[in-house]
């Protein structure tokens, strides 16, 4: 009993203070018109109304001709700035304050039509307009940093590795979850497919209830019935894909990025899923060592933290939208 009290207050103390994964995107457009004139257009989610945690600013002499012209679509808001910049001297260069709230896709367009792309999360970045790149890096790091800061989407991995056991059934598990969720990705960011996010993010949080049940049965009960781990992972990976894919296909990528941005960030993605369930294993084995015979306590423990903070999830969830 000690030893499943102390699993819980451990599980709900490194997790609680957290809080499920909300990821957001903004786009960022700059295009040359004409020497030394911009248009600087940017844009996020449907409902807000200025683009948050962002602040830009162009070299030192560059000034506003006319207002800020906000245009609405079915799917994003757009603010657009027109911006006189001297032609004498260098080139431009575009300052970009990020408050970590949004990671930010940049695009800048050349009159040539020459393509800069760049992803920025840290605090502050400098783009000198016209300095190519293809931001190949940025791509695979943001996928990274979506799965390792996506609090559900580690919990359910984790419930995962509690469920089930042996490494090749393991393996053969995120597998499958591995192969759903990319499958949703795909066909929601090259819309194929259109889901709505609050409900998505409810069955979310939904599946790591599920998940904690599953570890409860199978330590309850010797039925060789229970529903095959793989076949879990597999249903509710395709529902954790919508998720994946919500922070891209939202800000409404130019078609022609799409298949590279997809594939970078699904491959950081895994990248990072691989990472957390390898530190995570490990972390059990040990914990399996020094309880030895009775390591049933940390999963029974460990599963009823999950689906207590799951179904607060869910709660919380429906009650946004509901």
């Amino acid at each position: 009993m000690i030893h499943r009290a102390a699993s819980v207050l451990l599980l709900v103390a490194s997790t609680g203070a957290l809080h499920a994964h909300d990821m957001q995107m903004a786009i960022v457009e700059v295009r040359e018109i004409a020497e030394g004139a911009y248009t600087l257009t940017m844009r996020t989610a449907l409902g807000a109304e200025r683009l948050p945690g962002i602040e830009l600013s162009l070299t030192e002499g560059c000034e506003d001709v006319g207002p800020i012209r906000r245009v609405e679509r079915f799917d994003h808001v757009s603010f657009e700035r027109r911006i006189a910049c001297p032609v004498d001297g260098p080139p431009p260069a575009l300052g970009i304050w990020n408050a970590g709230i949004v990671d930010a896709l940049i695009r800048i367009e050349d009159r040539a039509g020459n393509l800069t792309t760049r992803i920025v999360s840290e605090p502050f970045a400098e783009i000198v307009l016209g300095d190519p790149g293809a931001g190949i890096a940025e791509r695979f790091l943001l996928g990274v940093e979506h799965i390792l800061s996506g609090v559900d989407h580690l919990l359910f991995v984790f419930g995962i590795l509690l469920l089930v056991r042996g490494v090749r059934v393991v393996v053969a598990t995120i597998t499958a979850f591995t192969l759903a969720h990319s499958l949703t990705l795909a066909l929601t960011v090259l819309d194929v497919v259109r889901v709505p996010g609050p409900p998505v993010e409810a069955f979310i949080a939904l599946s790591i209830v599920y998940l904690a049940l599953e570890v409860v049965r199978r330590d309850r009960t010797a039925d060789a019935r229970l529903t095959p781990p793989w076949a879990v992972a597999f249903a509710f990976g395709l529902i954790h894909g919508f998720g994946f894919a919500g922070a891209l296909a939202e800000t409404g990528l130019p078609p022609g990025e799409v298949p590279m941005t997809l594939f970078l960030f699904n491959v950081g993605i895994e990248a990072g899923q691989i990472a957390f369930a390898s530190v995570s294993g490990a972390v059990l084995w040990l914990a399996y060592r020094v309880l030895q015979t009775r390591s049933w306590y940390l999963d029974r423990a460990a599963a009823y933290g999950l689906g207590g903070i799951a179904s607060f999830w869910v709660i919380d969830r429906v009650a946004g939208f509901w």
